[in-house]
């Protein structure tokens, strides 16, 4: 598995003993915090420019991110993407407008998480759990315009660091700011994929030489002191990302698509979304479901007007009558079939304790035992129990209960 550089970047940092104390861990009690992450008015739209804001945020070891649904139909909050499918990592379900959904990180969720909407599957988003100090900051995606891998950078600055550009041709990388603080150290870690061999630094186009570089398995740490007045500093290496990666190769009409669940029982509705990328010349899609017998229960074209993005809702009520695992099948022309498994059948249903439901006035012997569960009755007072088969045959022969 490819390791994202930002990942790479702290452990190389565990490394270096004197990065090791500036990154010295702080008990969570003490800088926890919970991050509010809105799902605003129309976020459901394909062409709403907002889905989930902030669409990407850096918490810490101890931290909770907080989601609200803002908007006025349901949304799932699901880690995983529309490529990769859904993870176990968290999942709200289906939160209806005004509710919450809320989840605690810690060190082992570390790296980049990301996470979307299985009903609106272009709403997307990013948590990054990292281990830094207080006074530390992550940048993401420096180097989006040139390159189709982006690199997260982690700084330390007073005032705020509001632009990161990066410049090809003249192989440099320029960071803005504003607000105006004398004496400002600015540190900033750049991973030799950003910037290789940092040659000179420029603070407002002025060529400075008190500046300090040192270069740590493949991570150059730049310290600068900014004087009130500055506004920018660049730097200038050898070469930037951009310049000499080649532009991988792109598939045309690639198709990608979710349903809202895995299992589903009679009178739900499935929640069908996809979307294409880098489509050419194709201009709808067919959708099946294919029954666990092969045959197909429902088909459906679907225009794509002036859109890539597609959803479809199919009622499990008169259609589906096998339980058993279905198939959705999505094809288009000059493009792989998709196929997004689910379940269709009964959940086992979970019922309360025998003590919970005879407290309620559920007669002993109309106590239901949940599934793989007996229901006996204790000798020495009638009450209801539930255990297992096994458990069952050693409490009939020591004459403890009886079988109702």
């Amino acid at each position: 598995m490819e390791i994202s550089p930002i990942i790479l970047f702290f452990r190389l940092l565990f490394l270096s003993i004197t990065v090791t104390m500036m990154f010295a861990v702080v008990p969570n009690a003490v800088h926890a915090e919970t991050w509010k992450v809105q799902i605003p008015t129309g976020s459901s739209m394909p062409e709403s420019s907002v889905h989930f804001t902030p669409s990407e945020i850096s918490v810490r070891f101890g931290d909770r991110v907080e989601w609200g649904n803002a908007d006025s139909v349901v949304h799932t909050v699901t880690s995983g993407t529309l490529e990769t499918g859904i993870t176990t990592m968290f999942d709200s379900g289906h939160m209806d407008p005004g509710n919450r959904f809320s989840v605690l990180f810690s060190e082992k969720e570390a790296g980049e998480i990301k996470y979307f909407c299985t009903i609106h599957p272009w709403m997307t988003g990013i948590v990054n759990v990292v281990n830094l100090a207080a006074d530390y900051n992550v940048f993401h995606n420096v180097g989006s315009d040139f390159s189709e891998s982006p690199v997260d950078i982690v700084y330390k600055v007073q005032r705020n660091l509001v632009d990161v550009a990066v410049e090809p041709v003249r192989k440099s990388i320029t960071f803005s700011f504003v607000g105006k603080i004398d004496d400002d150290k600015f540190v900033v870690y750049l991973p030799e994929e950003l910037i290789k061999d940092p040659q000179s630094v420029f603070v407002d186009d002025k060529s400075i030489t008190n500046y300090e570089l040192k270069k740590t398995n493949g991570i150059t740490t730049l310290t600068v002191i900014l004087h009130e007045a500055a506004e920018q500093v660049k730097v200038v290496g050898v070469d930037v990302i951009g310049t000499s990666a080649p532009k991988k190769h792109v598939l045309i009409n690639q198709m990608f698509g979710v349903t809202d669940k895995k299992f589903y029982e009679r009178g739900d509705e499935i929640v069908i979304s996809g979307e294409i990328k880098n489509p050419v010349q194709l201009y709808e899609l067919t959708l099946d479901v294919i029954a666990p017998q092969g045959n197909t229960v429902y088909h459906k074209v679907i225009p794509l007007i002036d859109s890539t993005k597609f959803t479809e809702t199919v009622s499990t009520s008169g259609v589906f009558r096998d339980f058993g695992e279905y198939r959705v099948k999505i094809t288009g022309p000059s493009a792989k079939s998709l196929f997004l498994p689910f379940d269709f059948g009964i959940a086992p249903k979970e019922f309360k304790s025998p003590l919970k439901q005879m407290k309620t006035g559920t007669d002993s012997s109309d106590v239901i035992c949940n599934e793989g569960l007996e229901l006996f009755m204790k000798k020495s007072n009638g009450k209801a129990v539930c255990v297992k088969e096994t458990t069952a045959e050693i409490l009939i022969k020591r004459g403890w209960a009886d079988d109702f």
